[in-house]
């Protein structure tokens, strides 16, 4: 099936006409040529008509033999919405996107899938079975990659919370020594990220052996617009910190203000998440 088939099959299931279908993105002379494979219509247009539809992606991408820039295409849009998932605490969703890339015909298809089964994993509760299989395939897959690049530094960071605490330190150790001073602004993002999840990490266990040599590298960093939401997690184990320490309300006050910002700017279940934090540790 072609994509110009594809769509036309479902601009009929929802019963509209070319226009309505492809109102303001493309001309309905040109999105006519299309259903009938006589023009080629660019990833961005394509996309935008499926937004403009409410028609997935997953099940759209799924029925084709995903090529060249329209999986190019796929992969960002299934990269971002496991994370949005994933960041609502939204299981159902990352479980509907794991059986959508099963039935795509996506490359490459067996490590995608395991890297969702990673998130999968995360979102587990405590009293839920490990899949160990997975962590430990996971696990592999960064100690295989020889050095700290940005796929291990992505890799790690989704998926620290396989490791012991040792074994976290040990790796943040070398991204913070090849990346602190980087001019390279994702890299530095990532670097916040696992710095964050180690701060996480080593608050939950009880154990603050590390916490100021995270804090003091991760205040290093410069100052950006995107590293402001990484940068008020680390001022909020900054203050929780300071908190089990000298026992100040004051710092407590300033880890509930970071958890209201948190929802007011959309982030209502990682706001949660980070009271329930709060609440368990003072």
């Amino acid at each position: 099936m072609t994509i110009g088939e594809l769509l036309k099959e479902y601009r009929l299931k929802k019963g509209l006409t070319q226009k309505q279908f492809a109102d303001g993105i493309v001309s309905t002379s040109y999105y006519s040529k299309v259903e009938k494979n006589e023009h080629r219509i660019t990833v961005e247009d394509l996309v935008t008509i499926l937004e403009h539809n409410d028609i997935a992606m997953w099940s759209f991408f799924r029925k084709l033999s995903l090529k060249g820039d329209f999986q190019h295409e796929y992969i960002i849009k299934l990269e971002n919405d496991v994370l949005d998932a994933y960041y609502h605490s939204d299981k159902k969703r990352v479980e509907e996107i794991r059986e959508d890339v099963e039935e795509s015909t996506v490359s490459n298809k067996d490590e995608y899938l395991l890297t969702i089964d990673g998130w999968l994993e995360i979102l587990k509760k405590d009293d839920e079975e490990p899949n160990l299989e997975v962590r430990n395939a996971l696990k592999d897959k960064i100690f295989n990659i020889p050095d700290i690049n940005k796929d291990k530094l992505n890799l790690f960071c989704n998926f620290m919370e396989f490791y012991d605490l040792e074994s976290n330190v040990m790796i943040t150790k070398n991204a913070i020594n090849k990346f602190i001073d980087s001019n390279d602004t994702e890299s530095q993002e990532v670097l916040l990220a696992i710095m964050d999840n180690l701060l996480y990490l080593s608050i939950k266990e009880n154990n603050f052996n590390y916490v100021n040599y995270i804090i003091s590298n991760a205040e290093k960093l410069p100052l950006k617009p995107q590293f402001y939401f990484y940068q008020s997690i680390i001022s909020f184990y900054k203050h929780l910190t300071n908190y089990h320490f000298n026992d100040n309300k004051d710092d407590i006050d300033v880890c509930r203000a970071i958890i209201k910002s948190m929802k007011l700017t959309g982030m209502k279940s990682y706001g949660t998440e980070l009271e329930e934090f709060l609440n368990n540790h003072i």
